[in-house]
């Protein structure tokens, strides 16, 4: 005689209870993980708007450009109406190469330096004095603010 086991499955109710707890559970997860996302989104939106509002006010220019025995000396102003700092030279050769020039102030001058310390407050005027060789073709000056920069070609500069 063979034995005929009846094999039963879970009933319908309680198929509907797990179900239905598994997706209130996969929703409150989702729902925390949405909530914390939207809160750091808003957040970083907020402070990169903000930084955007403020160097709006910032502007900067290159002035008294001057090449003689492989130095490139000249004149950095502030224009805008705030602080700039991490200011940086940099030099776009004619093969296209660059050089930077981090600047510090120095024995008040700006100076390079390791790293970009140099901050130039609202119509603030330092000089600088930085090696280089004869074959440059443009001249920016970069700052913290990335939308605040200033470009001078070969022609602004006095051979």
């Amino acid at each position: 005689m063979q034995l005929v086991m009846k094999m039963k499955g879970i009933s319908p109710l309680v198929a509907t209870v797990l179900l239905i707890a598994f997706v209130v559970s996969i929703a409150g997860i989702l729902s925390i993980w949405l909530n914390s996302l939207t809160v750091s989104t808003t957040q970083l939106v907020g402070t990169e708007a903000s930084i955007a509002i403020t160097c709006s006010y910032g502007g900067i220019r290159l002035l008294d450009l001057r090449y003689s025995n492989n130095f490139l000396t000249g004149g950095i102003e502030n224009t805008g109406s705030i602080t700039l700092g991490n200011l940086t030279l940099q030099i776009i050769y004619l093969n296209l190469t660059t050089e930077r020039f981090n600047l510090c102030l120095e024995g008040g001058a700006a100076k390079s330096c390791p790293s970009p310390t140099l901050l130039l407050y609202p119509r603030e005027l330092v000089y600088f004095n930085v090696s280089c060789s004869e074959n440059f073709d443009k001249i920016r000056v970069l700052t913290n603010c990335t939308s605040v920069y200033f470009e001078a070609g070969r022609g602004d500069v006095s051979l």
